[in-house]
């Protein structure tokens, strides 16, 4: 007989995480764990209490993910536009665990009450703001901060809502404009106002590039961080994950790529897509079941039906 395997508390909030992931924040409850876990209701009950202590839990899991996440956008430049677009980014990628974050326990008193309860790093944002930007003035670093969260938690919701896509590319242009449009109000009444307005130099080491905070971001997908760790084959049902956040990197389908490239096979946007996510051959290989010679062929033939 097989020994039965312990429901520890780092299972079951394992398996609260991937049914959130999976299926929103209502999908967790007692028999949806029971059946995941293969156990009966008072495995849990004996661990957390309640449902509504896995559910607490499970709601701080995931806040350490965001907080982790989110809190490496600081590390790019400039910081605080790094910041606004690792948050959107982990509400594109993680919609259901975003949602269970950003519920409201309690009535807030305010929308700054919420925006410091809920989505925090007022401290390092107000850091960041003032040495990016030069605002000295708390007042006036503190009206940046709380006008761009609203702007970032709109396009969060919009994004996580599933009707209205956005790419990193769009986000970072409108966090852009709307970062000049608010320092033009702060500073309204200056005579010359372009020497307020950073423009795309502002930082240390000049603003976001598109694309490699894209390669940043995406790389924090749980699946691609997976994959890039331990290669091995990617499974049918795991290539819907991937051409997911394909779609809101890049704004591209396999469809769309069929569209304009007719000759696409499966493999070719398969092997489009690995490479997009920054996968060296020797990786491609592993993932696609194939050998190195034969990815490098497939290389050189979709690089050729793309010309």
């Amino acid at each position: 007989m097989a020994r039965p395997v312990t429901v520890t508390k780092e299972r079951i909030l394992s398996a609260a995480i991937d049914l959130v992931r999976s299926g929103g924040p209502s999908a967790l409850t007692a028999r949806g764990l029971c059946t995941r876990l293969d156990c009966g209701a008072n495995a849990i009950f004996s661990a957390f209490g309640s449902i509504q202590g896995v559910r607490d839990a499970t709601r701080e899991e995931a806040r350490k993910l965001y907080r982790k996440r989110v809190g490496d956008g600081f590390m790019l430049n400039p910081p605080f536009k790094g910041f606004g677009m690792a948050f959107i980014w982990f509400a594109m990628d993680e919609p259901h665990l975003f949602s269970l974050i950003m519920e409201a326990q309690t009535q807030p008193t305010s929308y700054k009450n919420y925006i410091d309860t809920y989505i925090g790093f007022k401290e390092e944002s107000l850091s960041a703001i003032t040495d990016t930007f030069g605002l000295q003035e708390e007042e006036d670093a503190e009206m940046l901060y709380y006008q761009l969260i609203l702007v970032a938690l709109g396009l969060a919701l919009t994004c996580t809502s599933g009707k209205s896509p956005l790419t990193i590319p769009q986000v970072s242009e409108i966090l852009g404009k709307n970062v000049r449009a608010f320092l033009m109000v702060i500073r309204a009444g200056a005579d010359d106002r372009e020497k307020y307005i950073p423009g795309a130099g502002a930082g240390p080491v000049g603003d976001v590039d598109s694309y490699a905070i894209l390669h940043t971001l995406t790389g924090q997908n749980h699946l691609l961080q997976q994959l890039h760790t331990v290669p091995r084959y990617i499974q049918d049902e795991e290539w819907a994950e991937l051409e997911r956040v394909f779609r809101n990197s890049f704004n591209h389908t396999p469809e769309s790529l069929r569209e304009t490239y007719p000759g696409l096979t499966k493999g070719d946007i398969r092997i489009y897509i690995l490479s997009l996510f920054q996968f060296p051959v020797s990786e491609q290989a592993i993932l696609l079941g194939i050998s190195p010679t034969s990815v490098t062929k497939a290389r050189q033939r979709l690089k050729a039906k793309l010309q």
